[in-house]
């Protein structure tokens, strides 16, 4: 594999969250790989969020697919192929009404 022109796809929930994943970039950085050479795979708040956080390559996204976990947070337009991440509190899912409201279900 060529560090100056390959991408990475590492799933960020399935590699056992951001501690594994800060692990792997590491890893990665040892061996000559920048972090932006790095896309996580998913279409997944939690990559979106990790990837935006960590300033990787990008983010595999779905907008349609997936819901209420995937896509973007409300009011987000993709624009020319980029979104802006809006300055919200939390790790992610907050910016996702009906996410947030799922998530609201599920602890009650």
């Amino acid at each position: 594999m060529r560090a100056d022109r390959d991408w990475l796809q590492f799933d960020c929930a399935l590699s056992y969250g951001l501690v594994e994943y800060l692990r792997t970039l590491d890893m990665l950085k040892q061996h000559g790989w920048s972090a932006s050479r790095c896309i996580p795979h998913g279409g997944h708040q939690m990559s979106l969020n990790i990837a935006a956080g960590l300033g990787l390559g990008g983010n595999e996204s779905y907008p349609d697919l997936f819901q209420p976990y995937g896509g973007f947070p409300d009011g987000v337009k993709v624009d020319n192929g980029f979104i802006t991440m809006p300055e919200l509190p939390g790790i992610g899912f907050e910016g996702k009404s009906d996410l947030f409201a799922e998530m609201q279900k599920l602890s009650a």
